[in-house]
């Protein structure tokens, strides 16, 4: 084996035991890529709003994998969901803000998309008037961790600030009384580090 294939086989697990070594992470960290292990996907959603999330190897851009959460809402209801990934053994710790590739096909009437992250005290922050809808094709997003903010409905935060090493979860969905089917497809959710 050469010298350049070691190189290239050996630097991404370098660089992932750096993001995970308690050290702060020097490159973003991709979350929920994939199809298993401690950072896979888990969806939350409202009794009247069934939604369900799989991976898909061929749904994100340039036939990638992407994470598809599928959606059913009911007419006169209050519909939510959410698309859940977890750090895993991501060590968050310098992240200053969240990247999300992903594209909408959004029921009729839906607001913004929801971008949520929450510590692992319970505390939950998020982007205060969503982010864009991205029907057709697919755009990526970066929000800093400071502008996000507590909603109402969050359990209080004992330091009242978002802390990087706390981050548990990054969520996506959407909340509307709007009914029908859609889908959010999320190619790749990332925690960013200062420099990118």
């Amino acid at each position: 084996m050469s010298a350049d294939v070691r190189r290239g086989l050996l630097l991404p697990m370098l660089l992932v035991a750096v993001g995970a070594g308690g050290e702060e992470m020097s490159v973003p960290m991709s979350l929920g890529k994939g199809t298993g292990g401690d950072r896979a996907w888990a969806v939350g959603h409202a009794v009247h709003s069934p939604s369900t999330i799989t991976m898909d190897p061929l749904a994100g851009p340039a036939e990638t994998p992407a994470a598809v959460l599928e959606f059913s809402f009911t007419a006169g209801k209050y519909n939510w969901n959410w698309a859940n990934v977890a750090p895993g053994a991501v060590d968050p710790s310098g992240t200053l803000a969240v990247r999300v590739t992903y594209r909408t096909e959004a029921v009729p009437g839906s607001p913004r998309l929801n971008l949520m992250v929450r510590e692992a005290g319970g505390a939950a922050y998020w982007v205060p008037k969503g982010l864009p809808l991205s029907p057709g094709k697919f755009t990526t997003t970066t929000v800093s961790l400071t502008g996000l903010s507590m909603p109402a409905w969050s359990q209080e935060d004992s330091s009242g600030r978002l802390e990087a090493d706390q981050i548990h979860q990054v969520s996506v969905g959407f909340e509307t009384h709007s009914s029908g089917t859609g889908r959010i497809i999320i190619a790749e959710v990332q925690l960013v580090p200062k420099g990118w």
